[in-house]
């Protein structure tokens, strides 16, 4: 800051009191105005180009975006719409079984740099819900605690799940069905949600 004070006295020494100020006076005048000029000017929603490194918004990778959750219909009855999925009664293991929908997602932050809208809708979301319930936890425990109803209490049976305490696993009998009806996909989540997939 001290070395462009001595500049400014040396140049002020060198023009004159009288021209310097007047240099600065001029160069007060030229900044304002082009401040203005700018300020006035409309903002013109520049098209993406492709060139630029900059990306669609909806185009970022699913890191960088943050998206609702897709809902859920409470009522059966309910074919499901662009925005909601119906409720689901059945398991559905293949990709091309799984209702999609559509939902509303936004660019993370603003640090991230990307070319249109930051908040947009992502279309083909499957409906797929998860609620903390893993296939391997409720297997473990129906094979090792199923005796004691462990599972159907996890899984949000309490009714069968005092049944089968009470009755030791039906003596050994409803804990061996119960085990099958896991594997073969039958026994789930009360919520209907699906397992999750990371342990």
């Amino acid at each position: 800051m001290s070395c462009c004070c001595k500049a400014l006295s040396c140049l002020a020494g060198l023009m004159g009191k009288s021209t310097f100020e007047f240099f600065l006076l001029s160069c007060l005048i030229i900044c304002t105005v082009s401040l203005n000029i700018t300020d006035e000017t409309p903002s013109v929603e520049v098209e993406f180009n492709p060139y630029s490194p900059k990306i669609l918004c909806h185009l970022l990778p699913e890191e960088f975006v943050i998206c609702d959750e897709p809902q859920f219909s409470t009522n059966e009855s309910h074919t499901g719409d662009n925005f909601t999925c119906s409720a689901v009664s059945a398991k559905q293991y293949q990709y091309s079984e799984v209702q999609q929908t559509s939902v509303f997602c936004k660019v993370v932050d603003s640090s991230i740099e990307c070319s249109g809208n930051r908040t947009f809708v992502k279309e083909e979301v499957p409906c797929v819900r998860y609620t903390g319930y893993c296939f391997i936890t409720v297997l473990l425990q129906s094979v090792f605690l199923g005796c004691l109803g462990v599972d159907r209490f996890y899984l949000g049976y309490p009714g069968s799940g005092v049944g089968k305490l009470i009755t030791l696993g039906g003596v050994g009998l409803w804990w061996f069905i119960d085990i099958i009806l896991l594997l073969i996909g039958v026994l789930v989540p009360e919520d209907k949600s699906d397992w999750c997939v990371y342990y």
